[in-house]
C-alpha cells in the first residue's frame, strides 16, 4: 500500500512506538498493595503532585483541587456520561465517542451559551490548539493531545468543570490505560472509588516513570522535525500534535473531520522510519 493510500484509508491517529519509553516500560513491575493500607493513595498523591508541576507551562491546575486515576481518557468520558444530567455539546469534528455512548450530545457548528460543552484542546479534529478561553459555558475539556505536543498555554475557559489528560496519545501507551481527571468540585462516580483505592496501581506506577523520566514535551520536540520531514515531502501541514499532519486538499476528503481540513495519521510512516 503506498503511503498516500495508507493515510486515505486510516481514519485514527496514533501514536507511534517509542523505543525509549517501551524500554522504561520494561522497568516497571506489576504493582500491587493491600486495599485500604494507604499505600496506593501515598503513589497516587506523589503522581499528581509530579503531575501539576509537569504541566504547569502548558494548563494551570491550582482551582482543581481533586485527582482522580482513571484507565484513559475514554473512561473519564465513560465517567462523565454515567454522572451528566444537563444539555451538553460538542463541535462538529471533536470526538465522538461521548455521544456514541449516550446519544444525548448535540454536535455543532457554532456553540450555544447555554449548555455544557465537551470540548478537545488541542482539538480531536485537527491536533492543534485552539483559543478557547472566552466561552462562558460549563466546560468539560478533553486534553487528551497534551504530551504530544510542544509546550503552549492553554488559557481556560472560567467555568471550566473538570480537566482530562491521558499518557496514551504522546507516550504510545494505548494498553496501559492510563490517565488523570482535575475537578473543581468532588467527581460523583470517581471520588467513592478514589475513598477505597479503587484504580489500576500498576498503571500508576507507569506514569510516575514517564513523569520522572521525560518532561511533558520532550518526545514532541524530538519527533517535531521528522513530522516536519514528512509534511513536506508529501505537501501536508504539519499538526501541533507530531503524529498528525492535515491538508485541505480534495485527495484526502475522505479524512475530512469538519469543514475542508483532512486530519492524517503519520505514526505508520514514523514506525516505518524507525525499523
Amino acid at each position: 500500500m503506498t503511503v498516500k493510500n495508507h493515510l486515505k484509508r486510516n481514519p485514527y491517529v496514533q501514536c507511534p512506538r517509542i523505543d525509549s519509553v517501551e524500554k522504561l516500560l520494561k522497568t516497571v513491575p506489576v504493582t500491587n498493595f493491600v486495599r485500604g493500607s494507604g499505600q496506593a493513595t501515598q503513589r497516587l498523591n506523589l503522581l499528581e503532585s509530579l503531575y501539576r508541576s509537569w504541566v504547569k507551562d502548558i494548563v494551570e491546575l491550582e482551582d482543581f483541587e481533586h485527582c482522580y486515576f482513571v484507565n484513559g481518557v475514554t473512561d473519564a468520558l465513560n465517567q462523565w456520561i454515567a454522572t451528566e444530567n444537563r444539555n451538553w455539546q460538542y463541535l462538529e469534528g471533536d470526538y465522538e465517542y461521548a455521544n456514541m455512548i449516550s446519544g444525548k450530545g448535540t454536535k455543532t457548528k457554532y456553540i450555544n451559551n447555554t449548555d455544557v460543552l465537551y470540548i478537545s484542546n488541542p482539538a480531536c479534529a485537527t491536533g492543534n490548539f485552539i483559543d478557547i478561553k472566552d466561552i462562558p459555558n460549563p466546560v468539560i475539556l478533553d486534553c487528551a493531545y497534551i504530551g504530544s505536543t510542544e509546550k503552549r498555554k492553554i488559557v481556560l475557559p472560567k467555568n471550566t468543570e473538570q480537566i482530562w489528560f491521558s499518557f496514551s496519545k504522546g507516550w504510545g501507551l494505548i494498553g496501559q490505560r492510563a490517565g488523570l481527571v482535575f475537578s473543581k468540585q468532588p467527581h460523583k462516580s470517581l471520588d467513592p472509588m478514589k475513598r477505597v483505592e479503587g484504580w489500576n496501581y500498576t498503571s500508576v506506577e507507569i506514569a510516575l516513570a514517564i513523569v520522572q523520566t521525560y518532561d511533558i514535551d520532550t518526545v514532541a520536540s524530538e519527533y517535531k522535525p521528522v513530522q516536519r520531514r514528512i509534511c513536506e515531502k508529501y505537501s501536508l501541514e504539519p499538526s501541533d500534535c507530531f503524529f498528525i499532519a492535515t491538508s485541505e486538499n480534495d485527495e484526502y476528503a475522505v479524512r475530512r473531520r469538519a469543514g475542508d481540513i483532512a486530519r492524517l495519521d503519520l505514526s505508520y510512516i514514523m514506525n516505518k522510519e524507525n525499523e
